[in-house]
């Protein structure tokens, strides 16, 4: 959806409110569930245009420990600006810094890039399928939220042997007292 905001752009003061309810492509990095929807309110403050509101989607991402699969629900609040005839020349606004990579070309906002911008900024880093989750076992691969696995307990990775040394050795012996 592209929304052709030249009219608000063109007149300090005027607003505009647009509902929204986009479908985000599937790419590697970002997968929504069902549609992206929200409210946007644009705003022309006389030296910038104010692009303010929020957004409620659903992501699948990939879990961090065990690589399952999760749906994470997002609530993001959008805040951009971008620049007008009437902007500074000093000020830096996406478009202006960055237009390839801006969502409004020649006051035409994309809503489709923007709330794909917003999506994967607000997208956790670290995702986990749950707070507990015992991720996947480093030597057979088995997934160890769904049981154990056979491998012999606690494997030392020979790079780091030599710091077990640093470590007290628990001989099975009580102090006396």
């Amino acid at each position: 959806m592209k929304i052709d905001l030249a009219d608000i752009a063109g007149t300090p003061g005027t607003r505009g409110r647009y509902s929204i309810s986009e479908h985000v492509a599937p790419t590697e990095e970002l997968f929504c569930t069902g549609p992206v929807v929200g409210e946007l309110e644009v705003e022309n403050s006389g030296s910038l245009l104010l692009v303010r509101g929020k957004l409620r989607g659903v992501v699948r991402l990939r879990c961090v420990r065990c690589l399952g699969s999760l749906e994470c629900p997002l609530d993001v609040v959008v805040e951009e600006e971008f620049a007008t005839q009437d902007t500074e020349v000093g000020v830096v606004t996406m478009d202006r810094d960055e237009p390839e990579t801006s969502a409004m070309t020649e006051y035409v906002l994309d809503v489709s890039e923007l709330v794909r911008q917003q999506l994967l900024v607000n997208t956790p880093m670290a995702p986990a399928c749950q707070e507990g989750c015992r991720g996947i076992c480093a030597s057979c691969g088995q997934n160890l939220n769904d049981g154990s696995c056979e491998c012999a307990g606690e494997q030392i990775d020979t790079r780091w042997a030599g710091l077990a040394d640093l470590l007290p050795r628990d001989t099975g012996e009580k102090k006396q007292e």
